[in-house]
């Protein structure tokens, strides 16, 4: 019945399309503490404002992922359109499939927000039952709600395939004229057309037209369809729109003519127009035309040296990561490239890139790095080594374990193979479970897993108490990862002491730490005496309602002092409250001081926030996904994550618009001033300070 459903369901959409067509502080204290404190110079109302009292239930629901009718109901039927907007987006994220179909119903609201925080939910949500509803808003909803729905058919795939097709033309003899896109305004156009980049394979006949369009925006949007798939079929396309006056429309036509699109027929033409644009004005495109340069190999060695010379170290840095497959074993061209540019990100990339290309040129240099005081070169220098095919990695990790800075001896460890059964990496492990560094210890530990064996559940308890002490969860949750392959793997020669041991097992955990152990171990009993840990109290829910929800409100901004300038920010605190207050709080205790931006991804993300400078530190705590209808456009502030609901204080800035992050990730901000200087900033530059104003 439910496919049944579904094709029913299908059919009606495509005939609606059709029809209508025509820190400090944190080391200081404990994390809950830190997270509910007020943050420094921020005005609140009294609490007693019952729809304050509603917003902070929302909060608390949505921060526990907990779905509560009541709250819900209540605040779908508040008189504010902000507030039933709110509980139209919470719907999505807890994923309330009992109240799907409210959403639905609230795609017609009077109230536009309302309607279009309906539509963006049933996209976050997924709800398959939503394609006829989503259809009919794209025909005739107001933009904003129409933009929304776009966006949700495509999170919805293959489901909508017939519904985005249709909606831009396919079929049609003159679907820049007749389709329902060609009705609509180029901000819901472009939508479409970003939704149709979600396919796989992209319709490339639906998409090239819009190639045509008058708006840039449309432009655009049917250019990184294309352009990001590196689509064949639409390389003629992109072509003709190579000089187009948007500079990011260039930055997808320069993605979308690598070889692999080209193939043979339109390899010259492609490999033309990319020398054009590698001498673009804009540094993105020429970012993304010495990439797709690269792609055609050796023949391009010299063009590849003309972008490791730009004024741009972005775009050189973009030039060293094609090396490998540019210069291959041309010694005197590597060596070059080393002596042409100190900048650290260059040369790290090229010492990877030599080693995986199997070139021996720049060895000197690298046993020159590997005994820096710069941790961050001998870090580079143990990553260099293992991309080498035959790299003998047991040797670096032994080499390198007993380095005086963690970071390089995690780094050493996560070079080491994940699985086998070699006794010296074990002893590596063991060593590493009991380091003084809780990332170092995390790294042992899960050596561990897949070597497991029944000696190693002490040395896992061991870890585990100790990590009730760490900043991080890291090491906690590797311990019980150990705890549990011990079980699958060896439990037949765990004594009688240490299942009893087991059985009676309690601590402070969260539900999913337990979920780890309690079912495949003696652990069970965990589980029904461990309570998980309340982030924080309604009343600190209240005072985050009535900092940053009432109508109003002041967006608080934020500086982020670096060498090259400062970059100011807006806050979006109404859009993502609970993370805002985290930012706003971390940097008024000095959290955000003089640390690096560990990662830069030219033409992607800066990312910085990272008090070990290594990618894996944080704040002590963990905070949920908080997607709204904010994009990821360029200068967007977005919370770094390393998986579901794992953002803390790492955050990362836009360099060009990323539609495939949205929805997926927080956006919680947007650069106002500055992006200049956000553009200037290479891995490893500093940050100063982040100032809240």
């Amino acid at each position: 019945m439910r496919h049944r459903a579904l094709g029913s369901d299908r059919r009606e959409s495509v005939a609606l399309v059709r029809r209508f067509a025509c820190a400090a502080l944190v080391m200081a204290s404990s994390p809950i503490a830190f997270l509910a404190c007020a943050p420094t110079g921020v005005a609140t109302v009294p609490t007693t404002d019952g729809g304050i009292a509603r917003d902070a239930r929302l909060l608390q629901m949505v921060d526990l992922r907990k779905q509560d009718t009541v709250v819900i109901d209540a605040m779908l039927a508040d008189s504010s359109g902000a507030r039933r907007a709110r509980a139209a987006l919470a719907i999505g994220n807890v994923k309330f499939r009992a109240r799907y179909v409210a959403l639905r119903r609230l795609l017609t609201d009077v109230d536009t927000a309302v309607a279009a925080s309906a539509a963006y939910a049933l996209g976050v949500a997924k709800d398959s039952g939503a394609v006829t509803a989503l259809a009919r808003a794209v025909a005739d909803a107001p933009d904003v709600v129409a933009r929304e729905a776009a966006w949700s058919l495509g999170e919805l795939g293959e489901l909508a395939r017939e519904v985005l097709t249709v909606a831009l033309g396919a079929g049609a003899a003159q679907p820049r004229e007749t389709s329902t896109a060609a009705q609509r305004s180029s901000s819901v156009r472009a939508a479409l057309l970003q939704s149709i980049a979600k396919l796989r394979p992209v319709p490339v006949a639906v998409t090239t037209p819009w190639l045509a369009d008058s708006s840039s925006e449309t432009v655009r949007a049917a250019a990184y369809a294309i352009g990001r798939s590196r689509v064949p079929g639409g390389v003629r396309a992109l072509l003709r729109v190579r000089a187009h006056r948007d500079d990011e429309t260039r930055q997808h036509v320069a993605r979308g003519l690598a070889r692999q699109a080209a193939g043979d027929s339109l390899a010259s033409m492609a490999r033309e127009a990319l020398l054009v644009l590698l001498h673009d004005e804009s540094a993105g495109v020429r970012m993304n035309a010495v990439r797709s340069l690269g792609s055609f190999g050796p023949s391009v060695l010299r063009d590849v040296e003309t972008a490791l010379a730009d004024p741009d170290a972005n775009v050189r840095v973009a030039g060293a990561e094609m090396a490998q497959a540019v210069f291959l074993r041309d010694t005197s061209a590597w060596k070059r490239a080393w002596d042409r540019d100190s900048t650290f990100r260059v040369r790290q990339q090229l010492l990877l890139a030599a080693r995986a290309a199997g070139v021996a040129t720049l060895a000197g240099d690298e046993t020159e790095w590997s005994r820096q005081p710069d941790w961050r070169k001998r870090l580079a220098a143990v990553e260099a080594r293992a991309a080498e095919a035959k790299a003998d990695r047991l040797a670096i990790g032994r080499e390198f374990s007993r380095d005086p800075d963690s970071r390089v001896r995690a780094g050493a460890l996560a070079v080491l193979p994940v699985s086998g059964n070699d006794s010296a990496v074990r002893d590596l492990a063991a060593l590493a479970a009991a380091d003084g560094d809780m990332s170092v210890r995390a790294a042992g530990l899960t050596l561990l897993v897949s070597r497991a064996r029944a000696d190693d559940l002490p040395r896992a308890l061991a870890a585990h108490a100790r990590a009730t002490r760490d900043v991080q969860d890291d090491a906690r949750t590797a311990s019980l990862r150990l705890v549990a392959a011990v079980w699958r793997r060896d439990s037949a020669k765990v004594d009688s002491a240490m299942r009893q041991r087991l059985s009676t097992f309690a601590s402070a955990g969260t539900t999913d730490e337990r979920r780890l152990v309690s079912t495949v171990t003696p652990m069970a009993a965990w589980s029904r005496t461990a309570v998980d840990a309340i982030l924080r109290p309604l009343a600190d829910y209240e005072r985050i309602a009535s900092a940053w929800l009432v109508p109003g409100a002041r967006l608080p901004r934020a500086v982020i002092r670096t060498d090259h300038g400062d970059i100011t920010l807006e806050l979006f605190a109404a859009d993502a409250p609970l993370v805002v207050d985290a930012f706003v709080k971390l940097a008024a205790a000095g959290f955000y001081r003089n640390t690096t931006f560990h990662r830069v991804v030219p033409n992607f993300v800066v990312q910085d926030g990272d008090p070990r400078g290594d990618g894996s530190g944080g704040p002590g705590f963990a905070l949920r996904d908080s997607p709204s209808r904010r994009r990821h456009d360029r200068g967007s502030l977005g919370l770094a994550t390393s998986g579901p609901d794992t953002g803390g204080s790492q955050y990362y800035l836009c360099h060009a618009s990323q539609p495939h992050l949205d929805g997926g990730y927080t956006v919680f901000g947007r650069v106002i001033d500055g992006i200049a200087v956000m553009d200037k900033i290479v891995q490893g530059d500093r940050m100063l300070r982040i100032d809240i104003k």
